[in-house]
């Protein structure tokens, strides 16, 4: 089994790895968002911040269980 970190050292500052994928994951979300608007695909959506926060939710599980391998456990 590869030695998977538990915490990521910034510095000497620990953080824990689903910070990362959490804030990778809400620069996703921003920039689908902006292509949504600009596609106009953004007036399909009927609560664009409950949509916002949702797509928050699944690009962050998505960057979360690719590029975090211990995000699960």
């Amino acid at each position: 089994m590869a030695d998977i970190p538990a915490e990521l050292s910034l510095n000497g500052v620990l953080l824990p790895p689903w910070l990362l994928a959490a804030l990778l994951g809400l620069l996703l979300a921003v920039v689908l968002a902006k292509v949504a608007n600009w596609t106009g695909a953004s007036r399909l959506i009927w609560n664009s911040p409950l949509f916002f926060a949702a797509l928050v939710v699944a690009c962050t599980l998505l960057v979360g269980t690719t590029l975090v391998p211990s995000f699960f456990g």
